[in-house]
């Protein structure tokens, strides 16, 4: 929870506004701000978290993680676990049933040459595939397995000092709030931290997300709790932690496509859309590092994710968007944004630059 004394000798208001600059603690992890990005399958790559890091996230989180994946050495999965110094600190996030194999995966991860400086077990993915195995949210329906599984991550994490934390959805269907019963037990079996994203998992992500909840959870435990969930600016933001005694609030898709989110939450400034020039630029320079991070043909398939998202609020329309949604090549698409960063029609897509 915010503890004011950190930021004692401040008028009450410089005080408030301050909070998500300042550190907080996980166990023995000093996390430089209150602003945390969220694991997003798809989309919280390597290179996609450096570029984050550098608008001021104060802790990343890889992908989910398959527990069974890495246990059965599947390529693709251990991919998921390669990081830089650059984006320290830096979560895995893991996720499946069994506490048998999480502890095995937790220790695969661990004794990597390159040691992440947090555990996450994910007990909130909503998504269907990941739930029919007992993972992710239907944690929430079987309270004992899931403080098993917490418990043994716990085991294998405590022996290197890597704290261990878990990210919860309220329950399963509306009104449930079985997050708020399990938040002391995780505690009480070493969990460090919890992320608490108040919707339910038949939710997904419609409707709002119910930070009453987060309250509830907050005073139900001494550990710090990350608040998910509708965060779009920095007053909601301040609000959200200020109201709920949360110590750090967790952006995810808000933040797609608009990293400034980021500083205008760290700095409380008046929250504004760039120009389209620098949603450009921005959006340039995410597709060099991804085109360098997998190759320009994965990377170009990869940011068309984002076009959208970085180019419509800056007014860009529809038909340009298609236009450049078909280019297969990251030199094309890159021209073609230099072109619209400098207010050029995006040039017409010839036939090697397009899928066919």
């Amino acid at each position: 929870m915010i503890r004011r004394a950190a930021t004692s000798g401040m008028s009450g208001a410089t005080q408030d506004q301050s909070i998500l600059a300042t550190s907080f603690r996980i166990g023995r992890l000093e996390i430089p701000n209150r602003v945390v990005l969220a694991p997003m399958a798809g989309f919280t790559t390597s290179a996609y978290r450096q570029h984050l890091k550098e608008y001021g996230v104060g802790l990343v989180f890889t992908e989910m993680v398959s527990a069974y994946g890495l246990v059965y050495g599947n390529t693709r999965t251990v991919d998921y676990l390669r990081f830089v110094p650059a984006e320290r600190p830096i979560a895995v996030q893991l996720f499946g049933d069994s506490p048998e194999i999480m502890a095995r995966a937790a220790e695969l991860v661990l004794s990597r040459p390159n040691v992440p400086d947090l555990l996450d077990v994910n007990m909130g993915c909503p998504v269907r595939k990941v739930m029919k195995t007992g993972a992710g949210a239907a944690l929430l329906a079987d309270p004992e397995r899931a403080v098993a599984v917490a418990a043994a991550v716990v085991r294998v994490a405590s022996s290197l000092g890597v704290p261990v934390t878990v990210k919860l959805r309220s329950g399963l269907h509306r009104g449930e709030r079985l997050a708020l019963d399990l938040a002391p037990r995780l505690e009480a079996v070493g969990i460090q931290a919890l992320t608490v994203h108040p919707r339910a998992a038949e939710d997904h992500y419609r409707g709002h997300a119910d930070h009453s909840l987060t309250a509830e959870v907050a005073r139900a435990v001494s550990i710090p709790v990350i608040a998910s969930g509708d965060i779009h600016n920095g007053a909601v933001a301040l609000k959200l932690v200020l109201d709920t005694g949360a110590a750090a609030v967790m952006l995810a898709r808000g933040a797609l496509g608009d990293p400034w989110l980021v500083r205008s939450l760290l700095d409380h400034g008046e929250r504004k859309r760039p120009s389209l020039e620098e949603a450009v630029a921005d959006l340039r320079r995410l597709l060099a590092k991804v085109s360098a991070e997998m190759g320009p043909e994965r990377g170009v398939r990869w940011i068309r994710k984002l076009l959208g998202r970085y180019l419509r609020p800056a007014g860009v329309a529809s038909t340009t968007l298609r236009e450049l949604q078909i280019l297969s090549s990251a030199e094309a698409l890159d021209r073609a944004l230099a072109a619209l960063e400098k207010g050029r029609p995006v040039p017409a897509p010839n036939l090697m630059a397009v899928d066919k």
